[in-house]
């Protein structure tokens, strides 16, 4: 299938008034369709976590340590989250390592809270966010899959692949995964409906959310490169200056930190403020990251090292996903050539930035608001039904390597 680059490809041919309203239809039909799914997986997500985290006993630590009584969702309630539970405390202009966790997320989470009239919990309050988040996010995912297939079933496969996903389950946790992938998919699906305007105000609390937000906004640069057909005179317009304009919620996030800290830029040196981090440093040779990496991974499977929990959370499933990654991304360039260098170009770009820190822990984490993965799966399926059992084991696989790692998060260990 082509790409246009205009609107949605109309394949009906009958007259406007019932096409507008059999699109009515589907638009609702999407959003209470995806409402079910969603809050269907999130129940099933904290009903395990209700059963799992007690009964394993090895959480109650956690729990009082962190000043939160043991309720239905504490569960949620781990690494990051207590990061950005610390960021609602005000916690940014008194420990120099909290700007490394960006301030979106917290935020809504506060905003949920004022709108309740301070009768939730901030836990119930994350939960009712994220699961508005990932609803949004899955109905964004449902409207872009129909950019690039045509059968009716290949959406819900893509929302399949979506929540499946090893990584999913912190859609759930006390995260900021959620927020990020519905401004994001929302963002990039309004650049495939040329809604400038849109995608821009999409955009710009995205760069408030994490750094990585600067992915999206390359996705969607060259989506509108596209969309004037890669011409240089096309970029002559007053919409270019909507890209720059994304970087307001960085700013934003800046000047409070300034005002709070004296630190405008804290989130930068963030890292060195916090020993536990020192495994970050910057290194642009990503050759040697995942050079080094795979070697490590080898010697475990060939049962040189011992593969450990550890070996396969920090160093084996985030080596899977870049894979994965880049082999969806030159899928989609062959697939799709030109109408595919964004996606592709999105791929390749995630592919760097993961892999800049010298490390590769938690990167199938940041994988999972990576859309061109889905996409090329779906787009394989499409073009070669004969796949399809192997997208059914693909996702039998995910939901097995994503209830160990529900089950260790849940009960206090790292996922990633």
């Amino acid at each position: 299938m082509t790409l246009t680059n205009s609107a949605p490809v109309t394949r009906q041919t009958e007259d406007a008034a019932p096409r507008a309203r059999r699109g009515w239809n589907r638009v609702r039909g999407d959003f209470a369709r995806a409402a079910v799914v969603v809050l269907v997986w999130q129940a099933a997500m904290t009903a395990v976590g209700a059963v799992v985290e007690p009964s394993l006993l090895l959480t109650t630590g956690i729990a009082r340590m962190s000043g939160v009584d043991p309720t239905v969702l504490v569960h949620t309630y781990r690494w990051d989250g207590l990061w950005f539970h610390r960021i609602m405390s005000g916690e940014y202009a008194t420990d120099a390592a909290v700007p490394a966790f960006y301030p979106l997320f917290p935020l809504s989470v506060r905003l949920v809270q004022l709108a309740s009239f301070g009768t939730l919990p901030f836990l119930a309050a994350g939960l009712l966010l994220n699961t508005a988040a990932t609803w949004l996010g899955v109905v964004a995912l449902i409207k872009i899959t129909r950019y690039f297939a045509v059968g009716p079933r290949m959406p819900w496969l893509a929302v399949a692949l979506f929540l499946t996903s090893p990584a999913a389950l912190f859609l759930h946790a006390f995260y900021s995964e959620a927020t990020f992938i519905a401004l994001g998919f929302w963002a990039y699906l309004f650049a495939l409906r040329r809604q400038w305007i849109w995608m821009a105000l999409c955009l710009i609390p995205l760069t408030s959310s994490r750094i990585t937000a600067v992915l999206f906004v390359g996705l969607c640069f060259l989506e509108f490169c596209r969309s004037v057909n890669w011409k240089p005179r096309g970029l002559l317009s007053w919409k270019l200056l909507l890209f720059p304009a994304s970087a307001l919620g960085f700013a934003a996030f800046a000047i409070h930190l300034e005002i709070v800290s004296g630190r405008a830029l804290g989130m930068t040196s963030a890292y060195e403020a916090n020993p536990a981090w020192g495994y970050h440093v910057f290194n642009p040779n990503i050759l040697n990251t995942v050079g080094r990496e795979t070697w490590l991974v080898l010697r475990a499977l060939t049962g040189n090292v011992p593969m450990s929990y550890g070996t396969v959370v920090d160093h084996l499933l985030p080596l899977v996903g870049l894979l994965l990654l880049l082999v969806a991304s030159v899928y989609v360039l062959v697939a799709l050539r030109w109408d595919g260098v964004p996606l592709a170009a999105f791929g390749l770009m995630s592919f760097v930035m993961f892999t800049l820190n010298s490390n590769l822990v938690s990167v199938h984490r940041y994988t999972l608001p990576c859309v061109v993965l889905y996409l090329a799966l779906v787009i394989a399926v499409e073009r070669r039904p004969a796949l399809r059992p192997v997208v059914f084991g693909v996702m039998y696989c995910n939901i097995v390597v994503q209830t160990v790692l529900a089950t260790m998060f849940f009960t206090g260990n790292w996922a990633g």
